[in-house]
């Protein structure tokens, strides 16, 4: 992490001062000032200014704890949701090339491997595959939107999801308009591409993955909501 020295100075600025001057008041008040009742008044005074930068410090730092546990809670739901999306994302593309069997991790690698012909030789893609498609790419723009005020994903991160979110909206749209097979089958390699990728990138998101396979529903006829 890039330490800002220059922040960090202008920071404790207002610290340096407030403690110099109650420093040099109370200093003032010691050899020069000689009226009780003014001493009291500076020593008062001092004492303030030597205070409110703890005051200040312990606001900070409690602060920065509240910060980092509601980011860790942000960051931990933002995990969750893309999990689940990558999971009901993975199965609408295996509906999509036909793909049977199980579904583990090791069945969403070995997709990876299926060359372009293979993919556009079994594509069929439903309405309710595209429905499910639309879906989804909704899902991550608006998981990027609000990552931007919740500030919980990485540049990388982001990038790795937007550039998702593009390989969906390009096969939504050849779907929609062309209706190319092979160039359709390019964007779903991609999709897989992308999905298998954020996993090796996230080890805590691979095992995620992995519990919710667990559970998820297989069945290649059943439509995913």
């Amino acid at each position: 992490m890039k330490i800002n020295f220059r922040d960090i100075f202008l920071k404790i600025i207002p610290y340096a001062l407030s403690v110099g001057g109650g420093l040099i008041l109370f200093i003032v008040t010691k050899d020069d000032i000689h009226n009780p009742n003014v001493t009291d008044l500076i020593n008062n005074i001092s004492a303030s200014l030597l205070s409110i930068p703890l005051v200040f410090l312990l606001y900070d730092y409690s602060n920065y704890l509240v910060s980092r546990r509601l980011k860790k809670t942000l960051a931990d739901n933002m995990g969750d949701k893309i999990s689940v999306l990558l999971l009901n994302l993975t199965i609408i593309i295996r509906q999509i090339i036909g793909a049977r069997g199980k579904l583990t991790f090791a069945s969403l690698n070995n997709m990876g491997d299926f060359s372009i012909s293979h993919i556009a030789a079994h594509l069929k893609i439903t309405p309710s595959a595209m429905n499910g498609l639309r879906q989804c790419r909704d899902n991550l723009d608006n998981l990027i939107y609000h990552n931007a005020n919740a500030n919980v994903l990485s540049a990388d991160e982001i990038q790795s999801l937007s550039a998702l979110m593009h390989e969906i909206s390009q096969l939504i749209n050849e779907h929609s308009f062309r209706k190319n097979h092979r160039v359709a089958a390019k964007y779903i390699k991609n999709i897989i591409g992308h999905i298998t990728d954020w996993m090796d990138a996230d080890a805590f998101a691979s095992m995620h993955f992995q519990q919710l396979l667990g559970t998820a529903i297989t069945d290649e006829k059943q439509s995913v909501k």
